[in-house]
């Protein structure tokens, strides 16, 4: 496949699946340089690990590589893999050259599913750094901890997001597989939720055959549909036929705290997380599920959640002015943002929900449901959508203003107007949350700063 000292080109090397298999590959010795249309913190820390950047995409920009590297998002027209194929260089998808990384080590771990693969392997990818295993692990957001989104690690594991979007995990070897849930989503890329589950079987079978595991949300009903025979399976969740199990739920000083238990026993009473939200007691578990299989002390797992923070853009807070909170998330599917809302819950305030839907494909598919998960706040303010390069067709983000309740939302198309909306109807007891895997996140930061000049004014 990839031979020493080969000089590797990614186009496209900015973006969140990218930078960091770049990164992994710069510590493993090879040569790597890049284009991406404008330059971002990823860029940049790239460029100060000796990464040649280019800004803007140009044939020249490849003039040294030998492979280059491409993602789901670069269209056919690209002159730079146009030139690639004008000059037979090899021509590799992300997802390739992630399970070459992955193939150099001895456990290859990757997390799959619908929602929670960036906070899952998180978990895992920190637990497994806080007992000194040096992990190699690539997630697809920075580690609030180190703000870094990957490592290169010894060879012995490797932790990795698994992305089924565009089918790209079915590239990948593991012999760990993380199954968090499965729901209908990428609408258009799968032709229905049966062709969804289809991928996720012919990804099982990839599987090692005679040294494997499933770690699988035992809750979800379409992981329940799954074909794992001949697969050894631990299952974690809330209900009591789970292998793993979190019982005993109390909200105490805005925090849930829960009991596990593995294979029936009591193993940890009362634990608490640092980061808000059921979904994440949920996704805490399959540290425990990855600990009882290679017979790890559970106490250390309790003791790994004690500094974890989670993820960037993962109900990440960007400040806190007169006593109004200010959280962004790159919640953007319908159960994401119920269960981030939910979340929000927890802090006993009043919710102001800033929403930018994010692809037309993923907005028409889920109108309603987009209205009912956004309806968990007390106020919803809603933008234009991100198209993330699809055609809009004859697809509105106005049309669902008529679905919410009276007054409960309202339209405001163009991003930049939302900021000074929200900053003056803000009051004390406030949670303002900022939803969408677009450039809503930069809406947050804004409130917050006009905020801190509200506060010097007065």
């Amino acid at each position: 496949m990839i031979l020493e000292n080969k000089n590797i080109h990614f186009v496209g090397i900015g973006g969140s699946g990218m930078n960091p298999i770049a990164s992994v590959l710069v510590d493993m010795g090879y040569k790597i340089s890049g284009s991406d249309i404008k330059e971002n913190i990823h860029t940049l820390l790239l460029k100060d690990k000796g990464v040649q950047i280019f800004y803007g995409h140009d044939v020249s920009n490849i003039r040294t590589a030998e492979i280059v590297v491409i993602s789901a998002a670069i269209k056919a027209n690209n002159v730079e893999l146009k030139g690639a194929i004008n000059h037979n260089l090899p021509i590799l998808k992300r997802a390739e050259m992630l399970s070459y990384i992955m193939d150099q080590h001895n456990i290859r771990l990757a997390v799959a599913g619908t929602h929670g693969k960036t906070t899952v392997t998180s978990f895992i990818s920190h637990y497994l750094c806080s007992i000194g295993r040096k992990p190699t692990y690539i997630i697809g957001a920075p580690l609030k901890n180190t703000t870094i989104a990957s490592q290169y690690g010894q060879k012995d594991f490797c932790v990795a997001e698994a992305d089924e979007s565009d089918r790209s995990f079915l590239f990948l070897n593991p012999n760990i597989i993380v199954i968090t849930n499965i729901e209908e989503e990428h609408m258009d890329q799968f032709k229905d939720i049966k062709d969804i589950l289809d991928a996720f079987n012919n990804f099982i079978k990839r599987l090692d055959k005679n040294n494997n595991l499933l770690i699988v949300n035992g809750d979800n009903e379409n992981i329940k549909k799954l074909n794992v025979k001949g697969k050894k399976v631990i299952t974690y969740g809330f209900n009591n036929n789970n292998t793993v199990q979190a019982k005993n739920l109390i909200q105490t000083d805005g925090r849930k705290s829960f009991d596990v238990y593995v294979d029936g026993e009591l193993i940890a009473s009362q634990v608490k997380l640092n980061i808000p939200g059921k979904h994440n007691i949920e996704n805490c578990l399959t540290v425990f599920a990855l600990a009882k299989n290679f017979n790890l002390s559970y106490s250390d797992v309790v003791k790994s959640f004690q500094t974890f923070e989670g993820a960037s853009r993962r109900f990440h807070k960007a400040g806190e002015v007169n006593d109004i909170m200010i959280f962004d998330d790159y919640a953007h599917h319908p159960t994401e943002i119920k269960s981030t809302l939910e979340a929000a819950k927890e802090y006993n305030r009043r919710i102001i929900a800033i929403f930018q839907p994010h692809r037309y494909s993923r907005f028409a598919a889920f109108q309603k449901d987009f209205v009912t998960s956004l309806s968990v706040a007390d106020k919803v303010f809603f933008t234009e959508v991100y198209a993330a390069g699809e055609d809009p067709g004859n697809v509105k983000a106005i049309d669902i203003l008529p679905m919410f309740e009276k007054n409960k939302a309202e339209f405001i198309p163009i991003v930049s107007n939302i900021p000074p909306k929200v900053a003056e109807i803000a009051k004390a007891g406030d949670l303002i949350i900022t939803l969408g895997a677009g450039d809503v996140t930069f809406v947050s930061k804004e409130i917050v700063q006009i905020l801190n000049m509200k506060k010097v004014d007065n």
